[in-house]
């Protein structure tokens, strides 16, 4: 029984002899055009599309992704009318409670546009605008909402109450 090693060994000569005499060897050009036609022929391109979902599990990545978006689609109205509602229920609580008015009057109806921003106040600053406050609560803070006018001004502040 010959060795692989033994076989490689009286093999190589003659594959050299063979590769040399093939050096000088050239294929007409015509060959590789007639070869690459009929594997077209065999093998027709594939649709762009085609190659992403060849696999039936590829489809129903597709189906439960196509799912999640229509349910995401379908419940954010729902999502968003509840939210308008709590804060419309919201603004309706507090319309009873006067502003508190930062600016002079004058100054407050000659602004032409203003908006109501809310925002949690610390004592501390509540305190400094000449509000007694109790020194246990310093730390902590209390809503408020502030008129804001055009320049990005307060006019005015009421509080809300704490829940």
């Amino acid at each position: 029984m010959l060795d692989s090693d033994q076989v490689n060994a009286q093999l190589r000569p003659a594959f050299a002899a063979l590769k040399q005499e093939m050096h000088d060897f050239h294929a007409p050009a015509s060959v590789e055009a007639n070869l690459l036609a009929a594997f077209k022929k065999q093998h027709p391109p594939q649709a762009w599309w085609r190659k992403w979902f060849a696999e039936p599990w590829q489809w129903s990545g597709v189906l439960v992704m196509s799912l999640l978006l229509a349910l995401i689609v379908l419940n954010k109205p729902m999502l968003a009318d509840t939210e308008a509602n709590v804060l419309a229920q919201d603004d309706h609580l507090y319309e009873d409670i006067p502003f508190i008015a930062l600016e002079s009057g004058e100054n407050i109806l000659k602004q032409d546009s203003m908006r109501i921003v809310r925002a949690d106040v610390p004592h501390t600053i509540l305190a400094s605008l000449g509000v007694p406050m109790n020194p246990q609560n310093a730390g902590e803070t209390s809503r408020a909402e502030m008129l804001v006018g055009e320049n990005d001004e307060y006019l005015a502040v009421r509080f809300i109450p704490g829940e």
